[in-house]
């Protein structure tokens, strides 16, 4: 199975103990399905406020209290863009889906526009690396750039939309770098 289209990522965290360096976690990732969404799915990977070594647990702990890293910070998540011929397909309830966003996706949820376009603009840097199926990056002149696995986007506080025109799902891996507000 490709591991880009499953739903379990493995998470190894390096750190430090007595002045060597040893695995503090290494665990499998819960991946969150959307139920207003089918095929859209998202894991949480890692985040931290800062450049400095956290404990796992408490990082754990604290997903997702925002989608968003705080300047200087910093976010890993990893996202599953289903067809959007399946969107129309099997469209819900706007109100339905929204509140998934804000419940799932918090602080990231609430810079997304309010006119179903799924554009939106966030105070980071994001590299995105697309790791398995196509993607086109929609941006502000109506410009869309179609990407396939292996390609790099970085994003710097642009306004933008993820579209997947293709058959398949699409999977991406986010590196997001809080800039500042």
């Amino acid at each position: 199975m490709d591991k880009a289209n499953s739903n379990a990522y493995r998470r190894v965290v390096t750190g430090h103990r007595g002045g060597k360096a040893v695995v503090l976690s290494d665990v499998e990732l819960s991946t969150y399905a959307f139920k207003n969404i089918p095929g859209f799915k998202q894991t949480y990977v890692w985040a931290a406020a800062g450049a400095h070594e956290a404990d796992p647990a408490r990082v754990d702990a604290a997903l997702p209290k925002s989608a968003l890293p705080p300047a200087g910070g910093s976010l890993v998540q990893i996202v599953t863009f289903p067809p959007s011929a399946n969107r129309t397909q099997n469209s819900a309830d706007p109100k339905a889906i929204a509140q998934e966003y804000l419940a799932r996706l918090p602080g990231l949820a609430e810079t997304f526009e309010h006119d179903g376009s799924q554009m939106h603009a966030t105070p980071t840097i994001d590299y995105a690396l697309i790791l398995d199926g196509e993607l086109w990056l929609e941006l502000d002149d109506g410009n869309a750039v179609h990407l396939r696995a292996g390609d790099i986007v970085v994003q710097q506080a642009t306004r933008h939309g993820w579209r997947n025109k293709s058959q398949r799902p699409a999977t991406v891996v986010f590196f997001m770098l809080g800039a500042a507000r």
